[in-house]
């Protein structure tokens, strides 16, 4: 509990919307690749720049909304970042029952991952439904279920809760020698408060991954984690100004207990993400600055992928500003540019030494096209180049469709 408090109250005081914001606002639960293999690279000096200038560029959609949101941008030459995710809500039986589907497809600091959850939510009264999801695998194994509930409030707040079984079956189902010593659980818990202008509202979320021991054969070890990952967006307008904000934050703690290695490796993570964003609607360049700060705090073990010991920091400042230039009806340029000092200091027990400290940057052209201007879909392409050298700095392509 001391992990749970840690993250609401750190959330509470700083209370200050940006794509690493967004996935948190989503379930994130315990996962067996994250905790045994984990990442399988370690991130470069611009890795988090990349992310910053892959970030939808579009409004996020609130939680209860439909439509395709996607995301995707080279970080390397053989490395490509995605965010996606698809989620539609089919209802019947005079809407007193839905058949949701919700296929995301993202990463965080323990590597990429992919959802297909399905499952329906019955209306109990009006304002208050029950859903059942599961993450279906052809291995019944590794099938999550997902039982949770949302009652709507008179002021058309919200409030859901979630409990999460990942891999529920796994101990009966396995073919391996894996097995679970601690069965993993999780427990999401959402509440969102729009307001009476557009665009507009508050929400808060926290995913908590109690304490878990996984006995991996397979791969000679045992690990016992617990998690913490937060999330606090809030957007509103004030006169011609739109203005975001958001919080973002993981707090992780592991113990690694290797088949080589006699004693266990204690290991930790504690990461934040603040973004501000003001937008000035009142013009026809609609104008914007961002200013971003990323912390990571890394050490211990990184999983079998990489199979090493980490000692990270990394604190990275970032400023960003775009406008937009309309072309014609249907098409926009919307020049943007990013600059941050990362201040890096990172060690592998393998890979040796990656310190950096200076000025790092890049310049992208993004291109956007109004695909639907009943649904208000949009694609960008995006080219990006390095301002710190002489390179290109990565493409870009995004695709928003609310249905």
């Amino acid at each position: 509990m001391r992990s749970v408090l840690k993250i609401i109250i750190g959330t509470v005081a700083l209370l200050p919307v940006g794509s690493a914001a967004e996935i948190n606002h989503l379930p994130q639960p315990w996962r067996q690749d994250a905790v045994v293999l984990g990442a399988d690279e370690t991130a470069d000096v611009e890795r988090y720049l990349h992310e910053l200038s892959f970030a939808h560029s579009q409004r996020a959609p609130s939680a209860i909304e439909n439509g395709i949101r996607g995301t995707g941008g080279s970080v390397g030459t053989r490395r490509l970042y995605m965010d996606f995710r698809f989620r539609q809500d089919f209802a019947f039986n005079e809407d007193r029952q839905r058949f949701l589907l919700d296929i995301q497809r993202s990463e965080d600091f323990d590597g990429s991952y992919d959802r297909q959850l399905v499952g329906f939510r019955h209306q109990l009264t009006g304002a208050t439904e029950v859903w059942l999801q599961g993450d279906v695998f052809a291995d019944k194994s590794l099938a999550d279920i997902y039982l949770s509930g949302r009652h709507t409030f008179d002021n058309e707040s919200w409030f859901h809760g979630s409990w999460i079984l990942p891999d529920h079956y796994f101990n009966d189902k396995t073919r391996s020698n894996d097995s679970f010593v601690d069965p993993a659980q999780s427990f999401f818990l959402q509440w969102h408060r729009p307001a009476e202008q557009q665009q507009s509202g508050t929400t808060a979320s926290v995913t908590y991954s109690p304490p878990s021991t996984f006995d991996s054969r397979s791969e000679g070890l045992v690990v016992e984690n617990e998690t913490v990952r937060g999330a606090l967006s809030h957007q509103h307008r004030r006169g011609d100004w739109q203005l975001r904000m958001s919080l973002s934050g993981e707090h992780t703690r592991r113990h690694y207990n290797l088949d080589e290695l006699a004693g266990g490796i204690p290991t930790r993570r504690d990461h934040i993400w603040i973004e501000t964003e003001a937008v000035y609607d009142n013009h026809r360049l609609q104008p914007g600055i961002g200013l971003h700060y990323f912390y990571l705090r890394e050490q211990g073990y990184t999983g079998r992928n990489l199979d090493e010991i980490v000692d990270l920091r990394r604190r990275e400042p970032m400023l960003s500003g775009h406008f937009r230039v309309p072309l014609t009806p249907s098409a926009s340029l919307r020049p943007a540019i990013y600059l941050s000092t990362p201040d890096i200091d990172q060690s592998y027990s393998e890979s040796g030494d990656e310190n950096h400290r200076g000025f790092t940057g890049k310049f992208a052209l993004p291109f956007e096209i109004l695909l639907s201007r009943e649904d208000n879909a949009i694609l960008t392409l995006a080219p990006t180049f390095y301002l710190h050298k002489p390179a290109f700095g990565g493409g870009n392509l995004q695709l928003h469709w609310p249905m």
